[in-house]
């Protein structure tokens, strides 16, 4: 059957190859487009295209049911435990027209934050919304309680950051009404006639994965109830800008961009990147030329005077994604002439990635002063004679790098929206603040370090690897670069921990520096985006990663990492991005038993540590295997979640099996059809999911599942973890940074009052009493667990040979338990 359908969806991939044309140009085209494609390949394989229908009715499903509450929620609130200071990205920022204390920021996937305080403060005020991607908001210029949002990322970095449509508030932004546009997915742009607030003209991409005719410019008369498409130029090129003359509110000027991005195209350049002219409030169109490039361009930034409204400045984006042209005409768009810019200083301003930003702005009190946003930001103060940089380098963090939008509050007071948060000039670029401590980062993986308790290491888009918790909110700190992935803590060397970045690039810390850990991985690998690394429940000195193919080191870090498989994919059918593993498993209990899951669709066993493999996928869906997860205490179970689905097509999410794979049972019960990104297992029976739309648990093994906390928004969750210390899930957010949440309200945890009673001569424990570690002496495998003398489990860790760190335990007695060979002891912490 699979054959068959590579067959089916081969016959679409003529473009296959040529989609990689414009990411062989340029890294940094890779690197951008890179997080969002894999989790759109993630949500839409096998399919050509994302359903988008099946994805709307998952998320009305989650929000109906959370509003009727014909879904229990587990009652309860998630403790945000931050960053604040890392920040993430933000589309846009708007300052109140007539208090300058008041400001709204669009965040990239966590909603619409507002200030009333000059940023000393921050609340989220659009929870509500179905997609919590921001492009746009715009104050209308005649009544300051009317606000406009538009969803969706102007950006096109992909799912799961469209949007359905436009938002109209009434109070300032604090409560919104839905005002259509579902089907155009991202608004680039809004504008209000000044003369006249009923008449409303709004940009919009379409959506980007496939060639459709919502695109374009639309038009309301009547405050946005009803909309008319005004400007329309092919299937594949949208409205990514948009001006109207506040004296002359019936001339326009829209940017046109060609973009389309699946997982078999990507067209980020065209012949439609043209600036089109109306004069007719939107009847007719004419293309601007007179001194404007008329060949192919990527993603053109429009911006006017604020005192001479004739005054038109346009950025043009080259095929090479870097400035193809600076270009100012004084004449409402008749002509154009070059805008001098510093090629020295400037040609790699927006760092080959230009599709991503294409923003300029200019003073409204001074059109002489003029601003490119990039990767760093290009200012001039003497209409382009001499240029410099106006922020300090993007790799000291002091401001955070790639600019998406640009606000003046006064002539000499500037905010901007970058990927690390916004930022504040109030002597004319000469020196910045961070305004803003909000938790918004995108966090891909967690981390629990059992060194510290209550302290938690993240992986985040575009913001590293960070570590803190609550009691440190606003001083997390920043531990490694990149884009951040799973970080994993030794267990018996406090010192010694592990992360990475993006595809594969490990890294060991030994207490005073890093260093790589890829030795022996062939560098001609093909690597996930998120590539898996897991260390190994029996001892702290044995870890696995997988490419294609999966690797183990045994003598982690000081050893090199050795192939214990061949490839676990298909081959390459699509090309190398869509087929490498996603997922490692082992069992908690035979150390022998690894698993892996594939992108498509492939699940393996080994029962004698990789010396051979059995490919165990049976009749799982044809979907993204998300993860693997072991029982904890039989070496039979396994988990298996998918991500993917179609509209009106029953697909299961979650698996069980009780025979090693060998064949499976869904467990799904009765949770709304949506994407899994991860599974806890708790026990057998209690189970934890993180989905696209929240987290969810069952305590019945998947007969009945309920969402989790009354306060997390429909954000998406890629991972999860338990933390038996603290007593506390640990969600890793990709909208609102790292929440956690009391594990007691979720599980009712039984009190043990049998615990098995064995001589003191099968497991002896010493010292005892002990303050910080505990020695062991006798045969021992697999997991320790240490029980209050209530029954709670306070510690989970795993024999090593080495001693247990007590150090996190209170004061008093304990009972240490081995369950794979039932050896149990008494101990007292000191």
């Amino acid at each position: 059957m699979k054959s068959i359908l590579y067959f089916s969806i081969a016959c679409s991939l003529i473009a296959l190859t040529g989609c990689h044309e414009d990411a062989k140009k340029t890294t940094k085209l890779e690197d951008k487009s890179a997080p969002f494609d894999q989790f759109y390949f993630q949500r839409s394989y096998p399919d050509n295209t994302l359903d988008m229908e099946a994805f709307d009715a998952a998320s009305e499903i989650v929000r109906k049911s959370l509003a009727g509450n014909s879904q229990k929620n587990i009652d309860g609130s998630w403790t945000a435990q931050g960053p604040g200071n890392i920040g993430g990205r933000f589309n846009c920022v708007v300052v109140h027209p007539e208090d300058e204390l008041t400001i709204m920021a669009g965040s990239a996937a966590g909603g619409i934050f507002k200030t009333t305080d000059n940023g000393f403060s921050w609340y989220p005020v659009a929870d509500e919304f179905a997609y919590l991607a921001i492009g746009c908001i715009t104050y209308d210029p005649t009544n300051s309680d009317i606000v406009y949002a538009g969803t969706g990322d102007p950006n096109i970095s992909g799912l799961p950051h469209v949007g359905n449509g436009i938002y109209k508030s009434l109070d300032g932004g604090e409560t919104w009404e839905h005002k259509g546009l579902v089907n155009q997915r991202i608004i680039s742009r809004i504008v209000v006639n000044p003369l006249d607030n009923s008449e409303v003209f709004v940009g919009t991409m379409g959506l980007p994965f496939d060639r459709n005719d919502d695109r374009g410019l639309y038009k309301s008369s009547d405050g946005g109830d009803t909309w008319e498409q005004v400007h329309y130029v092919n299937d594949e090129s949208g409205v990514i800008d948009l001006l109207m003359n506040p004296s002359k509110p019936d001339t326009l000027f829209v940017a046109m961009w060609n973009r389309i991005r699946n997982n078999q195209e990507s067209l980020v350049h065209g012949p439609d990147a043209k600036v089109w002219r109306s004069v007719d409030a939107g009847d007719t169109w004419e293309v601007l030329e007179n001194g404007l490039p008329q060949d192919t361009s990527s993603r053109i930034g429009l911006a006017m005077s604020g005192s001479n409204f004739n005054h038109i400045f346009a950025l043009y984006v080259g095929t090479d994604y870097q400035i193809k042209g600076l270009y100012r005409s004084a004449d409402a768009g008749e002509n154009w002439e070059d805008l001098n810019w510093d090629f020295d200083l400037m040609n790699n301003a927006l760092g080959g990635f230009g599709w991503y930003f294409g923003q300029i702005r200019v003073n409204p009190w001074n059109e002489d002063h003029i601003t490119i946003l990039g990767v760093d930001m290009y200012s001039t103060f003497d209409g382009g004679d001499t240029w410099q940089s106006t922020v300090p380098p993007w790799w000291d963090y002091s401001v955070h790098a790639d600019k998406h939008d640009m606000t003046y509050v006064d002539e000499n007071s500037i905010i901007i929206a970058t990927d690390g948060g916004l930022y504040r000039s109030d002597d004319n670029m000469q020196t910045w603040n961070d305004i803003e401590n909000i938790q918004n980062t995108q966090f891909y993986r967690i981390g629990i370090n059992p060194h510290s308790p209550g302290v938690y290491t993240g992986g985040a888009q575009d913001n590293g690897t960070t570590t803190g918790n609550l009691n440190v909110v606003n001083e997390w700190f920043r531990d490694y670069g990149g884009d951040g992935f799973q970080p994993i803590y030794d267990p018996e060397i406090s010192d010694y921990w592990y992360t990475g970045t993006q595809n594969g690039n490990l890294v060991f810390f030994d207490g005073s520096d890093w260093n790589g850990f890829t030795d022996g991985i062939d560098s001609d690998d093909r690597n996930n985006w998120d590539t898996p690394i897991i260390m190994s429940a029996h001892s702290s000195e044995v870890l696995y990663t997988a490419t294609h193919r999966v690797y183990e080191n045994t003598n982690a870090p000081w050893s090199l990492w050795n192939p214990i498989s061949e490839d676990l994919t298909d081959g390459v059918i699509f090309g190398s991005r869509f087929h490498t593993i996603t997922t490692l498993g082992e069992s908690r209990v035979d150390a022998n038993i690894l698993y892996a899951g594939t992108t498509d669709a492939n699940v393996w066993r080994t029962t004698n540590s990789g010396a051979d493999w059995t490919n165990i996928t049976g009749d799982l869906p044809e979907r993204y295997v998300t993860n693997v997860k072991t029982s904890p205490t039989d070496p039979n179970v396994v988990y298996v979640t998918l991500s993917g689905y179609k509209d009106n097509d029953n697909t299961p999410h979650v698996f069980r099996s009780d025979d090693l794979g060998d064949s499976w049972i869904d467990i799904s019960g009765d949770l709304p059809d949506l994407p899994i990104n991860h599974i806890e297992v708790h026990s057998d029976d209690k189970l934890v999911i993180a989905t696209d739309f929240g987290v969810y648990a069952t305590s019945d093994a998947g007969q009945v599942w309920e969402r989790i906390g009354n306060n997390m928004p429909l954000i998406p969750v890629f991972d999860i973890e338990i933390d038996t210390i603290q007593d506390v899930l640990v969600a890793g957010t990709f909208a609102r940074s790292i929440m956690t949440f009391p594990l007691d309200s979720i599980f009712q945890e039984p009190i043990v009052t049998d615990i098995p009673r064995v001589p003191l001569s099968s497991i002896q424990v010493f010292p005892n009493p002990v303050e910080d570690k505990l020695k062991l002496q006798g045969v021992i495998e697999g997991p320790i667990l240490v029980f209050d003398l209530s029954g709670k489990i306070v510690l989970q860790t795993r024999w090593s040979g080495k001693a247990i760190d007590t150090s996190s335990l209170p004061s008093g007695e304990y009972i240490i338990h081995c369950s794979v060979q039932n050896k149990t002891n008494r101990f007292i912490k000191k």
